[in-house]
């Protein structure tokens, strides 16, 4: 199995397709030749490696994995791949970007699974790691999933700034990836509950690129909300919210009061 850049990387030029409702997003069947991506999927099934990713409340039986050294061999070879410079220069054209830099830490991405009944609640992502220089800009999921029933939801949707409908839905078929701009509303997840048997598992590679962060003064200045996710509610539904909607102190001291860097 070779993931040849010279063979892969111009085949993608062709199905990376960005669209801009809600805001900068691809979604892209066939990512990557089929025989490479089943290697991963069964590779994923043998390690039992995860963990508890926690914040139950949120994102229900979520388990993660974010240890680059100890990734499966296939596994490995795809995130090599989507970090590689000429993947890269692709993403930086699709997306009008420059200068992006793949997170080798796999901080909050690489394998992600959630198990019957399990969801993630509609969110936008952290922008800042704390005590660093770089800026969150991409997120690219690659969905590991042979035979997934639509009936089974666990599709991600894709939510307008105003979180009044889902304007995109991705079913999370295996050798489907959507790619898509990290911002303060760029609102994602899969809400509610799965309905797939017991012994299945939504299965993931999750990746995020960055950016170096100019200051144009000798210090910077961050909100403090930018360094955690943000949970909304849906229209008409009781459920969680963080981040939105807390009390008056704690608003104005995100609107008003920074993080120096």
């Amino acid at each position: 199995m070779n993931l040849d850049q010279k063979i892969i990387t111009p085949y993608l030029e062709g199905k990376i397709i960005v669209q801009n409702d809600p805001y900068p997003h691809a979604a892209i069947k066939d990512f990557l030749p089929i025989e490479i991506v089943k290697k991963a999927e069964e590779e994923f099934i043998d390690q039992k490696k995860t963990v508890d990713a926690g914040c139950r409340k949120f994102q229900k039986t979520k388990r993660v994995f974010e240890d680059l050294s100890q990734m499966p061999p296939t596994i490995k070879k795809i995130i090599n791949f989507c970090y590689s410079q000429k993947f890269i220069n692709l993403l930086e054209r699709k997306f009008s970007l420059e200068n992006v830099i793949p997170d080798w830490s796999l901080r909050g991405g690489g394998l992600h699974e959630s198990y019957r009944g399990g969801f993630l609640k509609i969110h936008s992502d952290f922008i800042y790691v704390r005590h660093s220089k770089v800026k969150r800009i991409l997120n690219l999921v690659l969905y590991l999933n042979s035979n997934w029933q639509k009936n089974w939801g666990g599709a991600t949707e894709l939510w307008d700034k105003k979180m009044k409908s889902v304007r995109k839905s991705v079913m999370p078929k295996i050798n489907t990836a959507v790619v898509f701009e990290v911002g303060t509303n760029t609102f994602h997840g899969f809400p509610n509950p799965m309905n797939c048997p017991e012994n299945v598992k939504r299965k993931s590679i999750a990746l995020f690129y960055y950016k170096n962060v100019k200051k144009f003064l000798p210090i910077g200045l961050r909100r403090r909300k930018w360094y955690h996710s943000v949970f909304v509610k849906r229209p008409n539904i009781d459920e969680p919210k963080f981040g939105v909607d807390d009390s008056f102190f704690k608003r104005t001291k995100n609107r008003f009061f920074y993080r120096f860097y």
